[in-house]
């Protein structure tokens, strides 16, 4: 485990290291999340989906009352848990979250662990383990006021597997949503129109992330 510019990370991990050094910061895209934030209504509960080592889970449990992270890979879990002791608002449940229930092959990228995927890319770069997968209307949260997936393109499946609870409560989505070639898009309009059919429609977005709220 690595300690850099605030942050414990996996021995492995390079990426989000050198993304912070060459940029001589110390957060990881905080204007997202401060754009996203402007939407809310109300701070109660939060649901953070691919929390890795709590590059926005930190700033998520000073926002909330309370947070509830999901990260499958065991490092990224440890390294999670030291990046937020000074917090005692968040739960981390340790498992993925899709539209099925069970086990499955996580892919993995020592070096950019953000990149880590339930969909293999098929690049050979990739290393496996099995991780248990489970969907958010599993949990019956309630009064959630704000969820972000970034899942490295598995959000439509995190969808599907959460329509009872978008139906069920009103949060702001922040979902990353990769859109630089066709095909990209072509999976981001998935998701939008699965959206779309649980009432929610875009209201903003910054970089690749897109705010969904659900419509009155």
């Amino acid at each position: 485990m690595n300690y850099i510019n605030g942050w414990y990370f996996p021995n492995s991990e390079e990426h989000f290291i050198e993304f912070m050094k060459d940029r001589q910061i110390s957060e990881y895209q905080p204007e997202v999340r401060l754009e996203s934030f402007k939407y809310l209504k109300k701070n109660r509960n939060a649901i953070d989906i691919g929390a890795n080592v709590g590059l926005w889970a930190r700033d998520i449990c000073k926002t909330f009352e309370n947070a509830y992270l999901f990260e499958p890979y065991f490092e990224n879990v440890e390294c999670l848990k030291k990046n937020l002791n000074e917090f005692q608002n968040f739960k981390i449940f340790e498992c993925a979250l899709s539209n099925t229930i069970g086990l499955d092959d996580l892919h993995i990228y020592p070096n950019a662990l953000g990149a880590n995927t339930l969909n293999p890319k098929g690049d050979g770069k990739a290393q496996t383990v099995q991780i248990k997968k489970r969907k958010l209307d599993d949990f019956n949260f309630k009064e959630i006021d704000y969820i972000k997936i970034d899942v490295q393109f598995h959000e439509l499946e995190v969808i599907e597997g959460s329509t009872n609870t978008l139906i069920e409560n009103d949060p702001i989505l922040c979902v990353e949503s990769a859109r630089r070639n066709d095909s990209e898009l072509q999976y981001v309009k998935k998701f939008v129109k699965l959206l779309e059919e649980l009432n929610y429609k875009i209201i903003g977005g910054f970089g690749k992330e897109l705010f969904f709220k659900k419509k009155r």
